[in-house]
């Protein structure tokens, strides 16, 4: 072959391998190409085409391919091939289409051939069956819009953000929750915790906790959050940590928020007429079982007392067949008020069935418990009831019984006070049984002792002197309750003070030694050994009696008067004994502090001592609790505690008094810590009452 042979065939098969490589690619092609003219017109088709729509390149070829798109997208697909004679001369427009397996969406991506002025003189398009992807995001977006319909329904806020700091997104949802529109408060961590309730704040931040280090991947909790107009919604939070950094810590988190008020509410309401009688609102049998044995098991496991009595109504069926079922019913509610108002704060009552109460008494002993109940069965039986026009007497009948720390059983425990209950109703009802021994005689006898001594005077002052611990000097006297009993003995105030307390009759005796000690200090001069200050103690039940505060005011306003304005009288208050608040205190004893009386705290240090008198009355003294004094010789903790007081004191100017000094070895010590008085056997026994 000559070279200029060999030239142009090598030129030629240049040329022609392209077009050859583009008809292979082309009719090889799973995607659909077509070429059209600016009418629509088929100009070229290629195989995949064809088989899509079942056509044969003939069929196709100068036909027009709007009537293959569906009437629904004709519209929009001629929009978009429209914008071809603009640039950037191309298009996308997804369209559904004709074809032999039926209607299939298509996403065609055309392309405008221009001449050499620019005009479109073809258009070539690829096509690619995307039905699967359409009918993906046509699932997505419906359960899209079901999520939203259900959380725009079901009231579900959602918030999302960064862990490692607190920061997150809350929508209007959220906020409406708690009463605030959006942009109104910024959602932090420092205003997240403001809102938590206190009782569920340690809990909901423990679980977060957990969350945030990785221990849990899933934050699950229901708690109480502070709506802006200040009451609590109950909120059930659920999040997810979605990205952790390397050491696995929480970086980012998505939760929601759901209310839950009515919930929480109607489960609490159910949980409480579960363990309530619906008739009396007191515990049901079984609320107060499950009192008794927790009751019973903290008795067993303290070694303190506590007490178990049954109550019942004595004659209670002919009061149902008398009056009717009705106001059955109603004096079974107004009994229930009243034993509610008599029983401590300690105490569990419950309705045990039918006309029979139940009461736990925790860390009561034998004698406490009788003085209580005889409290109870006195209340119901003193009042009659009037009820639709009829007065009705009701009375009580009771038995009760102690826990033994060899029972395990409670139960055992109510069966002897069931038999106490019979030993009641056996002796003539209206009456309290103990168990089957007269170990409660004693308390009963007291009862009986304190009260005929008031009736007679025989409760009379003692003083034992308090003195000056570095000079011995006495400085004052303290007036103690004694019993002169009608057989010449003499009882200390320890022997019947608890049960004066329980009987409520305490003010009386703080009634008799004060106008005692008044008596004295009007006539100074029969004892040249007059001390310079007398301390009397007031109880919380006299602070209760403001007309006995008033005679007494008037009594000492003459004895103030007869001494030139000098009143040496100090009122001692025990905090266990005073359960008013200090402002009440304060304006019952105002009167006697304008004569000028000081105050007195005793027993401080103790367990039930605390700074609140300190700071809301103007006291002058502190009598030192004696376990404490007693403790400080032999703990260097008990020192210290007993220093700080000490210090505390002379900063405020307040004497501390050492009580129960019984040897020179506790007295040098006080004086080491600096205590100022102190009084004891070490000193001087009491004075027989006079």
């Amino acid at each position: 072959m000559p070279p200029e042979e060999t030239e142009q065939s090598l030129t030629q098969g240049s040329i022609d391998t392209p077009d050859e490589d583009y008809r292979l690619l082309i009719e090889n092609q799973t995607d659909l190409v077509v070429k059209v003219d600016p009418e629509g017109r088929f100009l070229f088709v290629n195989p995949s085409y064809c088989r899509t729509f079942g056509k044969t390149k003939a069929e196709l070829l100068g036909s027009t391919f709007m009537p293959l798109v569906h009437e629904d997208d004709q519209a929009a697909t001629a929009a978009a091939m429209a914008k071809l004679c603009q640039p950037p001369y191309t298009c996308i427009v997804e369209q559904r289409a004709l074809t032999l397996e039926g209607w299939r969406w298509l996403a065609w991506s055309d392309t405008a051939v221009l001449d050499a002025e620019g005009r479109v003189t073809a258009i070539i398009g690829v096509g690619r069956d995307v039905t699967e992807r359409k009918a993906a995001e046509a699932a997505l977006a419906e359960a899209t819009r079901r999520l939203e319909l259900a959380v725009e329904g079901g009231d579900i806020g959602i918030y999302d953000g960064s862990v490692l700091p607190f920061d997150v997104t809350v929508d209007a949802r959220y906020l409406a929750m708690l009463g605030y529109g959006v942009g109104e408060i910024q959602v932090d961590l420092q205003s997240w915790r403001q809102m938590l309730h206190p009782e569920d704040l340690d809990r909901v931040l423990t679980l977060a906790e957990q969350v945030t280090n990785g221990e849990l991947d899933r934050f699950e909790a229901e708690y109480r959050m502070r709506h802006r107009d200040g009451h609590w919604v109950w909120i059930q939070d659920r999040s997810r940590i979605y990205e952790r950094d390397a050491d696995g810590k929480a970086m980012r988190v998505a939760g929601t928020h759901i209310d839950i008020t009515r919930r929480k509410v109607a489960e609490l309401k159910l949980a409480y007429l579960v363990d309530h009688d619906e008739l009396t609102g007191l515990l049901n049998r079984r609320g107060v079982w499950q009192s008794v044995q927790r009751i019973h098991a903290q008795g067993l496991r303290s070694g303190r007392p506590c007490c178990l009595a049954i109550l019942d109504l004595d004659h209670f069926k002919l009061v149902n067949d008398a009056y009717g079922h009705g106001v059955g019913d109603a004096v079974l509610k107004r009994v229930s008020e009243t034993l509610l108002r008599e029983v401590r704060q300690a105490d569990w009552l419950g309705r045990w069935g039918g006309e029979e109460f139940v009461i736990a008494l925790p860390e009561t002993n034998e004698v406490q418990a009788r003085t209580g109940l005889e409290r109870i069965r006195e209340s119901v039986a003193a009042r009659p009831l009037e009820i639709n026009g009829q007065e009705i007497r009701v009375t009580l009948s009771i038995g009760f019984a102690t826990c033994h720390s060899h029972e395990s059983d409670p139960r055992d425990v109510l069966a002897r006070a069931d038999m106490a209950l019979y030993h009641a109703k056996n002796a003539g009802r209206n009456r309290v049984c103990y168990d089957g021994n007269d170990s409660g005689v004693y308390a009963v006898s007291m009862a009986v002792l304190v009260q005929s001594a008031l009736q007679t005077a025989r409760i009379l002052p003692a003083f034992q002197p308090i003195v000056d611990l570095r000079d011995r000097r006495v400085v004052a006297e303290e007036s103690l309750a004694r019993i002169v009993a009608a057989d010449g003995r003499v009882l200390a105030a320890s022997a019947f003070i608890a049960i004066a307390e329980q009987l409520g009759l305490l003010h009386r005796i703080d009634s008799m030694l004060l106008n005692a000690t008044a008596a004295r200090l009007k006539s100074p001069g029969e004892s040249t050994e007059c001390p310079l200050l007398d301390f009397v103690h007031l109880s919380g039940d006299l602070i209760r009696h403001p007309d006995i505060l008033r005679a007494l005011t008037r009594e000492l306003d003459g004895v103030c008067k007869a001494a030139n304005g000098v009143l040496p009288l100090v009122l001692t208050l025990n905090e266990r004994q005073i359960t008013a608040e200090t402002e009440q205190v304060v304006r019952a004893l105002s009167p006697l502090l304008d004569l000028g009386c000081k105050i007195a705290v005793s027993d401080y240090g103790g367990d039930d001592s605390s700074f609140r008198f300190l700071i809301h009355l103007p006291v002058s003294f502190i009598q030192l609790d004696a376990k404490l004094v007693r403790l400080a010789g032999e703990s260097a903790r008990a020192r210290s505690i007993l220093a700080t007081i000490q210090n505390t004191a002379q900063d405020l100017g307040v004497t501390t008094i050492a009580k129960q000094v019984e040897d020179e070895a506790t007295l040098q010590r006080l004086v080491e810590l600096g205590v100022d008085w102190g009084s004891g056997y070490f000193f001087g026994r009491p004075s027989e009452p006079s």
